[in-house]
């Protein structure tokens, strides 16, 4: 028995030290998790901005390609492709006259293939100078014009091609029109990435636009275009890389500040809570082992008494620390909520939410506002984070959207802002997020939307995927579309202080603008290019806004939309959160754009068939390409309402 005090002494450091080793690793764990998710988050906002550039780019071809079949169906165009083609007639015509003159304003290269697959006339530009063969094989083989970013031996070019109807010739011309990729092409497709992106051939930047910090960073990745994405060494940033066609890509930049922020906190919290437990265990184990050490020494009846009453006592503090709440039961749906609310805030609750808003060290004043992070950059206006502080502690967290600074003096563009501002305020339903401020700090606008801690559809999606395998339950889905049903129904029915209706269209219905917070609530965003009567600022008609992979016949063709378009997009969101996957594919934004215009095909109407009960039936009328067959308004969708009884 002289020994066992030097034992339990021994024992008592052994646990301290086991507890503050368990404590290290966990903290190594934590730090891995944590650079984990910076790289899925940034991974995810890399994808989504060069989406969106590919969207731009798509719109800009799409445009050259109605300007090549305008100049295909002119008459004297055809005049002069008829009988035996003359070279130097044809580049007289181009270079001379007036009526070819507004292709000649538009475009630098003009050129004919006659019956084959190569160029057989060529102005602007010598013929080998530019590798049309894919453009005329497209047009060969299907009959249908074409127009991509095409290579030349110099510099890249956007061109676009279409067959010539020319009475009595079995193999019709092909007229080819082409224009360098200049500096405005290329400043479009930055905003509407809402970073820096750049063309490059594998060596050497062609040309680039955006923040000039953004493209000197995004031109290390340079080289690494084969694996398409690149992280930056310090984790503040990310790129991704998308081929345009044969040995040229098209980089854009995702920043990784607000996910790094976001990490970061949610792991500094982690790994306080670790060393605080680690720390506990060690300082009651040594406690515990010296005081049993030293009544062993000064009287052997107190270490007689003592054994039991240390024993009972050693299991005290696991048994506190695992009384706390769970994470899931924390965040659950309330006490009383019905099966569906409760199983679509579970899904949520087991997501991890983001932390809590705290001034840091790069947070900026703007007005009575603390930026804190700032999440992205679109065409008109950059987005933040912020938190307002008050008396006795009282902050609270919002998503500041600021006109960017050099458009305070366009007077159209303040105009739209102010426009966005005052329809969105206007937007008071639960189930939208909704516009609290709108102001000006100097010469910079700026609006304050509500800060959701949630995640958005795509995110919750992804999620389910990753961590169970398989997308949202059915029934979780019903729950989402009939909440996002109610804010359709409330923003279409809207009228003025007269009682007029407004006309409200979103027109960008899609899983990353509908959040679903950690309560289980299921909330709209973004009317950013919301159709409504009475708006100052309109869309010029047939031009082509929103996601096109959730988009409507209709409004792919660039034609008038109403309510039906916002169902139409709601029962492409709802069959992505059913199977995880879109339902429109496709090599270019051209061809998604194209399938968005005309519809599912019977190849797609067979996987909608393949949904559980009851969606196919709810989709097969959801997504009917005339308006007038689909459900007429938010409020009508029988199937829906039925599956949520």
């Amino acid at each position: 028995m002289g020994k066992l005090p030097d034992v339990r002494k021994l024992f008592g450091v052994l646990v301290a030290a086991l507890a503050l080793a368990s404590g290290g690793f966990g903290s190594r764990q934590v730090d891995v998790s944590r650079d984990r998710t910076i790289r899925a988050e940034v991974g995810r906002a890399a994808e989504s901005a060069s989406q969106r550039a590919a969207d731009g780019l798509a719109s800009v071809v799409a445009d050259l390609k109605l300007k090549a079949e305008n100049a295909a169906a002119n008459p004297r165009l055809v005049f002069a492709l008829q009988g035996n083609v003359d070279e130097r007639t044809m580049r007289d015509l181009w270079r001379t006259e007036e009526w070819w003159r507004p292709w000649r304003s538009e475009f630098k290269v003009y050129a004919v293939s006659v019956g084959g697959t190569q160029l057989d006339i060529v102005e602007g530009l010598d013929a080998a100078e530019l590798e049309a063969a894919p453009l005329l094989r497209h047009v060969r083989q299907t009959g249908e014009a074409a127009a991509e970013v095409v290579l030349g031996k110099s510099w890249p070019f956007a061109g676009t091609a279409t067959t010539v109807r020319v009475p009595g010739r079995e193999r019709p011309p092909i007229l080819v029109l082409a224009k360098p990729v200049d500096q405005t092409m290329v400043r479009k497709l930055a905003e509407k990435a809402g970073g820096a992106v750049l063309l490059t051939d594998g060596r050497r930047t062609l040309i680039d636009a955006g923040p000039e910090a953004e493209r000197a960073q995004l031109a290390q990745a340079i080289g690494s275009e084969s694996a398409k994405m690149f992280y930056a060494s310090e984790g503040t940033w990310a790129g991704r890389a998308s081929l345009l066609t044969g040995g040229m890509w098209l980089w854009t930049f995702t920043s990784a500040a607000a996910a790094t922020h976001d990490a970061a906190m949610a792991a500094s919290e982690r790994k306080l809570m670790l060393w605080a437990m680690a720390g506990l265990v060690a300082a009651i184990s040594l406690f515990l082992g010296l005081r049993r050490a030293r009544a062993v020494a000064g009287s052997p009846a107190r270490t007689l008494v003592g054994l039991p009453l240390t024993a009972s006592t050693e299991g005290a503090p696991a048994r506190s620390t695992a009384a706390g709440p769970s994470p899931i039961t924390a965040a659950g749906p309330p006490a009383g909520a019905d099966p569906v609310d409760s199983a679509a805030a579970t899904v949520i609750a087991r997501t991890p939410p983001q932390p809590q808003p705290t001034r840091t060290a790069d947070a900026s004043p703007f007005g009575r506002y603390t930026l804190l992070d700032r999440l992205g950059e679109g065409g008109m206006a950059e987005v933040y984070t912020a938190v307002t502080f008050g008396a006795e502690g009282f902050r609270r967290k919002f998503v500041i959207k600021r006109l960017r600074a050099e458009l305070a003096r366009d007077a159209a563009a303040v105009a739209q802002f102010i426009d966005e501002a005052n329809l969105a305020s206007s937007m008071v339903h639960s189930n939208i997020v909704p516009v609290f401020d709108f102001g000006k700090v100097g010469e910079e606008y700026f609006l304050a939307q509500e800060y959701i801690l949630g995640r958005d559809l795509t995110r919750l999606t992804r999620r389910c995927l990753e961590r169970d395998r398989r997308p949202l339950p059915s029934e979780a889905v019903v729950y989402v579309a009939l909440e996002t049903l109610k804010a359709l129904e409330y923003a279409h029915t809207k009228t003025n202080e007269a009682g007029s209706a407004l006309g409200i269209v979103h027109r960008d219905v899609s899983p990353s603008n509908v959040i679903v917070s950690a309560r289980g609530e299921v909330k709209l965003f973004d009317f950013g290019i919301v159709k409504a009567e009475g708006r100052v600022t309109k869309t010029q008609a047939g031009v082509v806004k929103g996601n096109v992979t959730f988009m409507s016949p209709e409004q792919a063709r660039g034609g008038d939309v109403d309510a039906r378009a916002d169902l139409f997009s709601l029962g492409l969101v709802i069959y992505y959160c059913l199977t995880g996957r879109v339902l429109y594919t496709g090599n270019t934004t051209y061809e998604l754009l194209v399938k968005a215009a005309t519809g599912p095909d019977p190849e797609e109407l067979t996987l909608l068939r393949a949904l559980p009960d009851p969606w196919p039936d709810v989709l097969a009328q959801a997504l009917q390409v005339e308006p007038a067959q689909r459900f007429q308004s938010a409020r009508r969708s029988p199937a829906l309402h039925r599956e949520r009884e």
